[in-house]
């Protein structure tokens, strides 16, 4: 399946590390993806994208944007540059306008485009909407196979377990990214980031 073998082989990960505080965006932990070159028929649209992506990574979202923008004009649905416009727009800070390209994307696509659906758990993590994120990320793990979708759908659904203060479902949901993730992306370091998050939950709860 083409969208398998780009997750795999030409992946570019954007990521803001977890936790709730304002530190600009890196591009080290593996949380947020977006994928150049997939669902492309117009190459001008195809190479207005890639430019959005290598501008977004240099941390120039404003240019980003417009690039990402213009791609759509060539290519309106296209559920890859919705979904990397609202990765650029949640690297920005601007988490309402993310959600809202993070939706377009899911439903253009018929809710298959699933790296939409987990940047979108996150986002609203992020924007204090715990209960969305629970009901995306449980849509995402009900609906795909793919182990590097499932295992950032289930750190994204413990991070808002956290967000509700769910202590409980969120160390269910480290227990089986443990037992079933291992070796997967960046899941070691969800794993650390994660056991200390609940262990603060726990602390803050009794």
């Amino acid at each position: 399946m083409r969208l398998k073998k780009l997750l795999l082989l030409s992946l570019l990960i954007i990521s803001l590390n977890s936790c709730k505080d304002n530190k600009k965006a890196s591009i080290n932990d593996e949380q947020n993806k977006s994928i150049p070159g997939d669902y492309y028929k117009n190459e001008d649209a195809e190479e207005l994208n890639e430019k959005g992506i290598e501008l977004s990574k240099s941390g120039n979202y404003d240019k980003g944007k417009e690039f990402f923008l213009k791609s759509l004009v060539l290519d309106p649905n296209n559920p890859t540059t919705l979904s990397n416009l609202g990765l650029n727009r949640y690297l920005d800070y601007d988490y309402d306008a993310a959600i809202k390209y993070y939706q377009k994307s899911y439903e253009v696509s018929d809710s298959t485009y699933h790296i939409a659906g987990i940047n979108l758990g996150l986002t609203y993590f992020y924007n204090k909407e715990f209960d969305k994120g629970v009901v995306i990320t449980n849509y995402v793990i009900k609906n795909t196979e793919d182990n590097d979708i499932l295992s950032t759908a289930y750190v994204h659904r413990a991070l808002n377990y956290l967000g509700k203060d769910d202590c409980e479902k969120a160390q269910t949901d480290l227990n089986y990214i443990i037992v079933n993730f291992q070796g997967i992306g960046n899941t070691e370091y969800h794993i650390k980031d994660l056991t200390e998050k609940i262990k603060n939950c726990v602390q803050q709860n009794l």
